[in-house]
């Protein structure tokens, strides 16, 4: 009986992990793809006290990644230079973050958005 409660207590606990196995990156462009997955990674080696909640996040912040990727063979990536497109949305995202144009800190922030 008492093992049968743990084994309930278990399934209950593990039925509420999200699994990265419903984020399909095969749909999304290569190098995209490749970086959210590697800050899934990156993620999931953190340590922390509650290990379900921060798979719950970290697969959720894959889910988001993973919807910002262009698509495989779509023109949109052909249309304009990727390295200038990625800085402006470093830029745009450092300025949404709170960071003043043209200071030091903005720089940084586009520098380290932008890898």
């Amino acid at each position: 009986m008492k093992l049968l409660s743990i084994g309930l207590l278990v399934i209950f606990a593990l039925a509420g992990c999200a699994s990265p196995n419903e984020v399909d990156l095969s749909k999304s462009e290569t190098d995209c793809a490749q970086k959210c997955s590697a800050n899934f990674s990156t993620c999931l080696s953190a340590f922390t006290i509650f290990p379900i909640q921060q798979n719950n996040q970290c697969v959720d912040g894959l889910r988001s990644c993973a919807s910002a990727c262009p698509v495989k063979g779509s023109n949109s990536t052909n249309l304009t230079n990727p390295a200038s497109t990625s800085m402006e949305q470093a830029k745009s995202k450092c300025l949404d973050l709170g960071f003043k144009a043209g200071t030091e800190s903005f720089g940084q922030c586009v520098l380290k958005v932008s890898k």
